[in-house]
Parts: structure tokens; sequence; C-alpha cells
């Protein structure tokens, strides 16, 4: 066995060279760690509340119901429940539930309206209604508007 200058031998050196040391491994684990919880806290930054997401349903549920209305030359109602919302088109004298839209429930987001009942008519007539959603203290307003032809 060759001794180096220093007192060494070669085995010991090639000892240290080779791999990673455990500091090294744990600083890559941490920022990985690191970058992993970054990147969840923005994706879940990007994904709409449930507020907003429930006004866009409402309010193209709303649009929906007026195309129908108009396309089959028909009135309709929406009629608001404490968790859900139901649309109705008439059918000779009576009011039946529409079988195309669906209802529409409000699952954990508070729902009120100023009115209970939303009339559609085939002119574009809408009942004048305010509509406001609220959860966690994030609350959004959707006020309905006349669009007569």
């Amino acid at each position: 066995m060759k001794i180096l200058a220093t007192g060494t031998n070669n085995n010991s050196a090639a000892k240290h060279s080779a791999g990673f040391t455990l500091i090294e491994l744990l600083v890559v684990v941490i920022i990985i760690g690191i970058l992993t919880s970054l990147a969840t806290l923005s994706i879940n930054l990007a994904k709409p509340s449930a507020v907003k997401s429930l006004k866009i349903k409402i309010q193209s549920h709303i649009v929906s119901m007026q195309n129908h209305s108009q396309l089959y030359n028909k009135p309709m109602r929406l009629i608001f429940h404490s968790n859900k919302m139901q649309s109705l088109t008439l059918n000779e004298s009576s009011w039946e539930p529409n079988k195309i839209l669906p209802i529409l429930e409000f699952g954990s987001v508070a729902v009120g309206s100023d009115v209970d009942t939303i009339k559609i008519l085939p002119n574009g007539f809408i009942t004048q209604a305010s509509i406001l959603l609220s959860k966690d203290g994030e609350s959004s307003t959707i006020n309905t508007k006349t669009n007569e032809r």
C-alpha cells in the first residue's frame, strides 16, 4: 500500500469522494418539499370558489331558461327552495318540472332571493330579482334584467 505525503492512503480518499453526504440529501429533500407545497398552494388559488362557481351556474341556467322559453314559446318559472332551484314549464294548464333543464342544487352555499319565483316569458320579460350567494364571508349578487323583444 502506498502512503501519500499527507499520511493517508489512496483507499480512504476514494471512500470520501463517492456519493452524497447526509446533509446534501436533506437539503435537496427540504427544497423539493418547499417547491411542492408552493405548487399545491398555487393550484388551490387558481380554482374558483364555491360562490363564484355557483354564480356562473345560476346565470347560465337563467339564460338557458330564457332561450328555452323563447324557442318553445312557453312561459317558465324558476322556483327557489332552501337548497335548490327548479325550472317549471307551463304545459296546458299546469306547471310541471322542466325535463330539459335540471334541478340546480346549491350545496354548501347559502342562497337567498328577494322573490320566491322568477317568471320568464317568451317575449324576454323576466321578473326583476336580486339573488344573494354567500359562504365563509364571501358573497356575490345576481340581478336579473328584462330583455323584452
